[in-house]
């Protein structure tokens, strides 16, 4: 059996880890237990295969230097973290299987869904950090892909699960540059741009730009609320562009989105939303950087408002029965409210 259909067969076994141990045989870890997925022991020839499909050529320089190396990389869609360890005969890989908890099938709101089909301005996407993140952001770039033909750069430090292409082409990068010429070749002809897991100064910033030259950029970043979230971008705009920062984004906002983790009723991950489209009424807010109202309006916003607030989406949860009770008054920020809706519909 060789590494490549060890690796498969892990996956295909849904494995959370995957031990490589040179001399040892091949074994997994799945929720039963560790398993050997061969009697035969890992080889030398297989164990520097595993760094090329995995390493990069730098990663491989700290592997012989230090003798150890951590990171991440991608195996078909599936996102893998390993460990990498060699110090005299012991050659050892451990590799992460189950780094987003597997492939998750996210229901996003779709009211987001259609936003980002427009393709205009610039949607900013937040969440807590948990991995449904990444896996919300896939289903977007899989929904577009299928519905819209164009060129798109997907900016991630991480290994992005990479989308299956139908209209439209996707090119993959850490967004770092040697020379700036790069980065213009990189960008010539694009209609998109994602920023996956970026916070920074620099690449808010250059979302913007790009935003107000006319392409359609999605700014996924971690941040616990969806007003967290616009407090550091207007905190960046404004130490830049002093009183012209909020009217700007403003300007170009065309939705902000937060997702957050929810237990479902079968100990299974689900997701909560919220949704702030840009009304008149959204813009004037923002450029006034009046939070207080904004947080109001995500606490008690009319239905069909263009508004999705959290004790929404988790009314839908608790009406589709994939969360109970107890849970969703300890997830709602305003439970009084949620109380409220609840006895509209008969709950």
């Amino acid at each position: 059996m060789s590494l490549t259909e060890l690796l498969l067969q892990a996956k295909a076994k849904k494995a959370e880890e995957f031990l490589f141990l040179v001399g040892s045989e091949p074994r997994i870890r799945v929720p039963s237990g560790w398993t050997s997925l061969r009697s035969s022991p890992a080889l030398m020839t297989e164990w520097n295969l595993l760094q090329q499909s995995l390493l990069s050529t730098q990663q491989k320089a700290v592997l012989e230097t230090t003798g150890v190396v951590q990171g991440e990389a991608a195996l078909d869609s599936l996102r893998i973290g390993f460990s990498f360890f060699q110090h005299e005969s012991t050659m050892k890989a451990v590799l992460d299987m189950d780094l987003d908890g597997g492939k998750q099938e996210i229901q996003l709101p779709p009211s987001l869904l259609d936003a980002c089909l427009r393709m205009k301005g610039l949607v900013l996407l937040s969440g807590p950090g948990e991995a449904g993140q990444v896996w919300a952001l896939h289903r977007i770039l899989q929904k577009l892909s299928e519905e819209k033909s164009f060129l798109g750069v997907v900016y991630s430090r991480k290994a992005f699960p990479q989308v299956k292409e139908a209209k439209s082409c996707y090119i993959y990068h850490n967004g770092e540059f040697a020379r700036s010429e790069e980065r213009e070749c990189l960008m010539s002809g694009v209609d998109m741009v994602v920023f996956d897991g970026f916070a920074d100064e620099e690449s808010l910033l250059e979302a913007m730009s790009l935003a107000e030259q006319g392409l359609f950029v999605i700014y996924s970043m971690k941040a616990p609320s969806v007003t967290n979230a616009l407090r550091r971008v207007l905190s960046t705009l404004g130490e830049r562009y002093a009183e012209h920062g909020a009217p700007r984004l403003a300007e170009v906002l065309t939705m902000a989105s937060g997702q957050y983790p929810v237990a479902g009723l079968g100990g299974e991950k689900i997701f909560a939303h919220e949704v702030l489209l840009m009304k008149p009424q959204v813009r004037a807010l923002i450029e006034e950087q009046d939070f207080k109202a904004l947080e109001n309006l995500l606490l008690q916003a009319p239905e069909n408002s263009g508004i999705l607030t959290l004790n929404q989406s988790l009314l839908q949860h608790l009406i589709r029965r994939r969360v109970d009770l107890k849970t969703a008054f300890e997830v709602s920020r305003q439970p009084d409210n949620l109380d409220q809706l609840l006895k509209k519909v008969g709950i």
